[in-house]
C-alpha cells in the first residue's frame, strides 16, 4: 500500500514521522505500506497553481507525480503558518476578539475587541492559496486524502529564542501578542481548514490533545528546532491518527 504525503514546511516532520512508523513495521488494515513525500516549493513543480484559457489547476508535472505514484492515500500538509503572520506580533496595540467556538476563553485587558468574523475573513485573505491548492488537489486525484493540521502556536520563549524566523532582528516583548491570542488564531485557521475539507471532501486530521499544552500551545515533547515547527513525534502521531481514519475507511467500503 502506497501514501503519497504533499505539503510545505510542515511535511518534515509528517515525513520523518511517517518513516518512523515504516521502521517500527506498522500497517495499514493489516498491510505494509510504501510512501513519498513531495515539498511543494521544489522548483520543478512551482508554481503549485497555474492559470490557463480554461481556467487554474494544478501545476502538470505535480499531476503527473501523483498520477504515477499510483498511491492509496494522501496526506496533505499544505501551508499552516498563516495564523503566526498575523497574530505573533500587535504593534499598533492589543487587540482580541471571541472566540465562537470557545466564548469563555479570556479576553486581554485593555484591547480592542474585534468581531471575530472580521479576523477570520482575514485570515481567510491570508490563506487564499492555501484554501485553492487543497480545492484543487481534491480534483487532481480520486483517492482519500488527509488534511494534518498544522500544530499550534509555540511559546514566548521559543519566539523569542529564534526571534528571526518572524522579525528582522530581536522582538521587543511589548509587542509580542499572548500565547492565548495566538491560540485563538490558530483556532480560527484550522476552522477555514475544517471547512474547505467538509466542502471538498478531504478528511481532516486534528492535532491530538496531548500536544495542545495550556493556554494553547505546542506541548514541549512536540517542540521542532525552531519557533513554529513540530517534530518527528509530532508527526509520528499525526500519521498514526490518519492511519486510524484510513482503517476506518477501509472498513466501512468492506461492509
Amino acid at each position: 500500500m502506497r501514501i503519497l504525503g504533499l505539503g510545505h514546511s510542515h511535511i518534515v516532520a509528517i515525513a520523518k514521522g511517517c518513516y518512523e512508523l515504516q521502521h517500527k513495521g506498522a500497517t495499514i488494515a493489516g498491510e505494509a505500506f510504501s510512501s513519498r513525500f513531495v515539498y511543494l516549493y521544489e522548483p520543478t513543480i512551482m508554481p503549485t497553481i497555474v492559470e490557463e484559457p480554461e481556467g487554474v489547476r494544478i501545476n502538470p508535472q505535480l499531476a503527473e507525480i501523483i498520477a504515477g505514484e499510483d498511491a492509496a492515500f494522501g496526506l496533505l500538509s499544505v501551508g499552516g503558518n498563516e495564523h503566526i503572520a498575523m497574530s505573533v506580533a500587535q504593534s499598533r496595540g492589543p487587540v482580541d476578539f471571541v472566540l465562537g467556538d470557545d466564548p469563555d476563553l479570556p479576553l486581554a485587558a485593555d484591547a480592542s475587541i474585534l468581531p471575530e468574523a472580521a479576523v477570520r475573513e482575514t485570515m481567510r485573505e491570508k490563506m487564499a492559496l492555501t484554501l485553492g491548492v487543497l480545492a484543487l488537489l481534491r480534483r487532481a486525484t480520486s483517492i482519500p486524502l488527509f488534511c494534518l493540521e498544522p500544530p499550534p502556536p509555540l511559546p514566548d520563549a521559543r519566539v523569542l529564542a529564534y526571534p528571526k524566523e518572524f522579525f528582522r532582528k530581536a522582538v521587543d516583548r511589548g509587542k509580542l501578542s499572548s500565547e492565548l491570542f495566538r491560540y485563538k488564531m490558530w483556532r480560527v485557521q484550522s476552522g477555514l481548514y475544517r471547512a474547505v475539507c467538509a466542502r471538498e471532501n478531504i478528511e481532516f486530521v486534528a492535532v491530538p490533545e496531548r500536544f495542545v499544552a495550556p493556554p494553547g500551545v505546542l506541548a514541549q515533547e512536540a517542540w521542532g528546532a525552531d519557533a513554529s515547527h513540530a517534530n518527528q513525534l509530532f508527526g509520528e502521531a499525526m500519521v498514526a491518527k490518519a492511519i486510524e481514519m484510513m482503517e476506518a475507511r477501509l472498513t466501512a467500503a468492506q461492509a
